[in-house]
């Protein structure tokens, strides 16, 4: 069975190496036998958290995806001898890059299965082996995941092929054109606002399992990016309004408080000392392999916030170890690599608020005053007072650049902003490198892909 799950793979263009990582492996839920090992709710329900499995890996949640917004931007530095990693962290990747391509394999592995469980679905709905309830609950599920894996497609390599059915063998196999950015993006919308209407029943203070106020931020900070401030102003104000969450009393409980005892997450991955991440060790310099470090400018901004009362630079990071590295605080467990890895939390969700609300009028209204100190004052900041709305947002990327080290937004906020030529020199000839390469591997696997300009 390992035989032909790599064959399949390979075809499918999911990711069999990474250069020095693990080897991906296709679950049952995306071979051909799902229709037999999907009886009832109960397997079904078990196909649907090997979805979450899949957002486990080393290639995506599990260490290097949210990791390379932050060294391809300037937050974090890349010490060590991978080359992979090294174009990161220099900010020319190829399209020959091996991690690229593993990115791709991994986040439509996790397309795929959603796309699996979805069909699996409806096919006991309608045999009658489960309830239209249980189906809206598992595929509300499906449709939050899915939409958030093709939003972290779009938002580095812009359009791309858009699957929404099953593979789950050689005959399935369509070789799909990309799709335009915003053809992916209105998928992304519909998904999520599927995934609302499903969850809206289901009650759930649990963070590591989807839920329709998980869709709803989800949507806030994806209309956010799509430049659609007035509904990302309404989903971000919907999630704060509803009273499901707030924030947690400190900046660094954040960090150490996990499930739903964490009334600050919004929806997490879970991981245990049996389904570990790579996160903690890999941002430890006192242990061995690759490493990753707050960068000297990103220290010295939160420094510089720490002398006015901010918490988040001791939460954040500290020096340690015979090289004086900046060592990232937020996975610390570098002994069981067992930390959770928040995806949405309430934080942001002021500050898309707030953001949002000034991109629409260009002034700053009482109420996104009050979102920016919000932040601020729980960090342990004063109150700013009135400010410009170019002051303000100024201050909103500050603030995001400070709350989300290591969390994989700053990327993302610099496109947002257009200040990727000024801050990461993607000016002119070099502005290409806004997006990532569309990896070389699928490109020869699939005749209808185009690659990226300018690589």
């Amino acid at each position: 069975m390992k035989k032909y799950t790599y064959i399949l793979a390979a075809v499918l263009g999911l990711s069999v190496m990474t250069g020095c990582e693990e080897k991906l492996e296709v679950a049952p839920t995306t071979q051909v036998e799902a229709d037999i090992a999907v009886t009832d709710f109960n397997s079904l329900d078990k196909a649907a958290l090997g979805v979450y499995s899949a957002m486990q890996s080393a290639d995506y949640y599990g260490f290097r995806y949210a990791i390379y917004h932050e060294i391809y931007s300037d937050n974090l530095d890349f010490v060590g001898t991978f080359t992979t990693d090294a174009e990161a962290a220099r900010r020319a990747l190829t399209a020959s890059n091996l991690q690229i391509e593993s990115f791709w394999g991994a986040i439509y592995l996790v397309i795929n299965r959603a796309n699996t469980v979805i069909t699996q679905a409806d096919r006991l709905l309608t045999e009658g082996t489960i309830t239209a309830e249980q189906r809206d609950a598992i595929q509300g599920e499906m449709h939050f995941l899915r939409g958030l894996a093709y939003f972290d497609l779009v938002r580095v390599f812009g359009g791309v092929p858009l699957e929404l059915n099953a593979t789950a063998g050689l005959p399935d196999i369509q070789y799909l054109a990309r799709s335009s950015e915003q053809e992916v993006y209105t998928q992304i919308i519909t998904d999520l606002a599927t995934a609302e209407s499903m969850l809206s029943l289901v009650e759930s203070d649990d963070p590591r399992r989807a839920s329709s106020l998980a869709a709803t931020a989800l949507l806030a900070r994806v209309y956010l990016q799509n430049g659609n401030n007035a509904e990302a102003q309404t989903k971000a104000s919907q999630v704060i309004e509803s009273g499901a969450f707030s924030l947690m009393p400190t900046f660094a409980s954040v960090f150490t408080t996990e499930g739903s005892g964490n009334r600050e997450s919004i929806f997490e991955i879970d991981f245990s000392i049996n389904d570990q991440n790579s996160l903690g060790s890999a941002t430890n310099p006192n242990t061995p392999g690759q490493k990753f470090y707050v960068s000297e400018d990103t220290y010295d901004a939160l420094q510089a916030s720490a002398a006015n009362g901010d918490s988040r630079f001791a939460a954040t990071v500290r020096i340690e170890g015979s090289a004086n590295r900046r060592r990232l605080l937020k996975y610390e467990d570098a002994v069981n690599n067992a930390d959770n890895v928040i995806i949405i939390r309430l934080a942001e969700m002021y500050l898309i608020r707030a953001e949002a609300a000034i991109r629409q009028s260009n002034t700053v209204s009482e109420q996104a005053r009050e979102d920016i100190n919000t932040i601020r004052n729980r960090a342990g900041l004063p109150d700013v007072g009135a400010l410009s709305a170019t002051a303000a947002l100024d201050e909103i990327l500050r603030q995001r650049r400070l709350e989300f080290v290591g969390e994989g937004l700053r990327f993302m906020d610099l496109r947002r902003y257009d200040l990727t030529c000024d801050v990461l020199g993607f000016c002119d000839a070099q502005a290409f490198r806004n997006y990532w390469p569309i990896p070389l591997q699928q490109i020869e696997i699939n005749p209808n892909l185009e690659k990226n300009e300018g690589y």
